[in-house]
């Protein structure tokens, strides 16, 4: 779980349960977060870190991603006939994300907005879920069931603040090795 695994101490089930319980209490109420973000992409096939900041709103259903650094454009993601669709903004035009790149895209705004809504910590959802403390902070390590997900990613770990109802930090951990962190700051919930 990167350098701060040492730090973690893993929950008893009795203490997971109750954890979850009072991270799915603290979103059931969360309907809207704006917030910074500062995102760190480490690749095998490139020798340095990626770092891109912008900035996430996500409302509803909907959830917008906007970079602003190092490039400038936009994901929106958005939920159409029940299905989530994925458009990238990008000087003044808008398309429709497919292939692997708005697989990509999705899996990262399903984990977002579950995250929000307490959906991700779910046991009968598209994760096995472990938790873990770290002082006031809570971990929840997400480990993909579905073959979609478990294609992408081999574990995704959620950071949450305080009180238990946002998450500061997603650490994931992509199949082929890769990994990307996203920190949250200036959060504004409702």
């Amino acid at each position: 779980m990167g350098g701060s695994a040492q730090t973690l101490k893993k929950a008893t089930p009795e203490q997971s349960k109750k954890m979850v319980e009072t991270i799915n209490k603290a979103t059931a109420s969360v309907k809207s977060i704006q917030c910074d973000f500062t995102q760190v992409r480490q690749s095998s096939m490139l020798k340095e870190k990626q770092v891109s900041k912008g900035k996430m709103s996500f409302s509803g259903k909907d959830l917008k991603w906007e970079y602003t650094t190092p490039n400038k454009f936009a994901l929106t993601v958005k939920e159409e006939n029940g299905q989530q669709q994925v458009y990238i903004q990008q000087d003044g035009k808008t398309k429709k994300a497919e292939g692997q790149s708005g697989q990509l895209f999705k899996g990262i705004a399903q984990i977002v907005m579950g995250s929000v809504t307490g959906a991700a910590l779910s046991e009968n959802g598209d994760f096995t879920v472990e938790m873990y403390t770290q002082g006031d902070i809570w971990v929840a390590k997400l480990i993909p069931k579905h073959p979609k997900l478990k294609k992408m990613f081999t574990s995704i770990h959620l950071y949450f603040n305080d009180k238990h109802n946002a998450v500061t930090k997603v650490e994931m951990k992509e199949a082929n090795g890769d990994g990307t962190v996203i920190t949250f700051t200036n959060v504004k919930l409702n």
